[in-house]
C-alpha cells in the first residue's frame, strides 16, 4: 500500500512539474546579478538576459545586488522561490567565494542551468603607464618590490588572477581591493593603481578611449576575439587562467523548467544579434548545458580551489 501511495506521490510530482514547465513562463523573469551596474558580469549578464526575453517572449527585469564578492546577491537567489522566476548570472566568483570569502555561498544552494561565456584572465595598464610589454613591466616590478598598487575583487576570480600571476611572476606587489571591475579600471585609467586584473571586455571601452591598455592575456593563443594580445606566456610568465558566465536557478526548481531555460538560450545564443552583441563586447561565447555543463563547473571548482589553497588564500570552508 505504501508503495502504492509513493508511486501516486511520485507521478502527481511529476505530472505538476510538467504543468508548470508548459505554462512557465506566465510572468516576468527577474535576472539577479551580484555585481555593480557596468562591470563586465553586468554587461553580459544584460546581453543575454535581452537575447533570452525575446526567445521566452517575457520581460526580464534585471536586478544588480552587489557586496561580499557576490555573495550577497547570489544569496538572494538561493532563498528565492525555486519556481523559474528568479535567475542569477553569475561569474566564477560563485565558485571562488566558497573558499575567499568569511561568509561563503555554496554551489548546492543552486541548480546550474547552462554556462554562457568563458574568457581568458587579462592585464592592464594606464595608456601613459612606461611599460610597454608584460615583460618590461615584470623587470621594473623585480626591481620595485612592494611598490607597485594592484587592483582586483577581493574573493572573486580577479584576486585568484592577480595571486597566481604574482605567484608564477615571483612579485611582491600591494593589493588594493575593489567592489567591481568597472571601480577597478577607473582607477587604473587614473593613476590610482598601477596593474589591474579582469578580462578583456572589462577594459572595452577604457582601451577604445586610449585611456587604459592590455599587456597580455592568460590564453593558451592570441584570439582575434582580444585583438590578437600576446599571452602570458609570450610575456615570460606561465600562467593560463580565466572566468566564466553561467544562469543559476535555485536548488529544487523542476527540471522541466531548467531545461526549458536551456532550451531558450540555446536558441538565443545561435541568433546573429546575440553573438554580433558579444562579439562587440569582447566576449566569447561557450554553450554548456546538462551534463557537459555541470561537468565543467566541477571542473573549474577543482581548478580554482587548488589555486586558492596552494596561495594560501583560503578564509573558509566550503558548506
Amino acid at each position: 500500500m505504501k508503495m502504492v501511495r509513493s508511486l501516486l506521490l511520485a507521478a502527481a510530482i511529476a505530472a505538476s512539474s510538467s504543468a508548470h514547465a508548459q505554462t512557465y513562463p506566465f510572468k516576468p523573469v527577474t535576472m539577479i546579478i551580484p555585481f555593480p551596474a557596468g562591470g563586465r558580469t553586468d554587461v553580459i549578464g544584460r546581453i543575454f538576459a535581452q537575447s533570452l526575453q525575446d526567445a521566452l517572449g517575457k520581460p526580464i527585469p534585471v536586478i544588480n545586488k552587489p557586496g561580499a564578492s557576490s555573495v550577497l546577491g547570489s544569496n538572494e537567489v538561493s532563498e528565492a522561490a525555486p519556481d523559474g522566476y528568479t535567475i542569477g548570472f553569475f561569474s566564477t566568483a560563485a565558485v571562488t567565494a566558497q573558499y575567499t570569502v568569511p561568509t561563503p555561498l555554496s554551489l548546492k544552494s543552486f541548480e546550474l542551468v547552462a554556462i554562457v561565456n568563458a574568457d581568458p584572465a587579462a592585464l592592464a595598464v594606464a595608456e601613459s603607464a612606461p611599460w610597454k610589454s608584460l615583460r618590461d613591466l615584470v623587470a621594473d616590478a623585480r626591481t620595485k618590490p612592494g611598490a607597485l598598487r594592484l587592483g582586483m575583487i577581493p574573493g572573486a576570480s580577479s584576486q585568484i588572477f592577480a595571486a597566481g600571476f604574482t605567484r608564477a611572476a615571483g612579485l611582491d606587489l600591494i593589493s588594493v581591493p575593489f567592489k567591481g571591475d568597472t571601480d577597478g579600471a577607473i582607477a587604473l585609467a587614473g593613476h590610482n593603481i598601477d596593474v589591474h586584473f579582469a578580462v578583456p571586455v572589462s577594459y572595452k571601452s577604457l582601451v577604445e578611449s586610449k585611456k587604459v591598455r592590455i599587456l597580455a592575456v592568460a590564453s593558451d593563443a592570441p584570439s582575434p576575439i582580444y585583438g590578437n594580445l600576446p599571452t602570458f606566456k609570450d610575456g615570460g610568465v606561465d600562467l593560463t587562467i580565466g572566468a566564466f558566465h553561467g544562469i543559476f536557478v535555485p536548488v529544487g526548481t523542476p527540471s522541466a523548467v531548467t531545461q526549458k531555460l536551456a532550451d531558450a538560450l540555446k536558441i538565443a545564443v545561435e541568433r546573429p544579434e546575440l553573438r554580433k552583441r558579444m562579439d562587440d563586447a569582447g566576449a566569447a561565447i561557450v554553450f554548456l548545458r546538462g551534463d557537459e555543463a555541470k561537468s565543467y563547473l566541477a571542473k573549474q571548482d577543482e581548478t580554482y580551489r587548488n589555486i586558492i589553497e596552494a596561495l594560501g588564500l583560503r578564509v573558509a570552508a566550503a558548506h
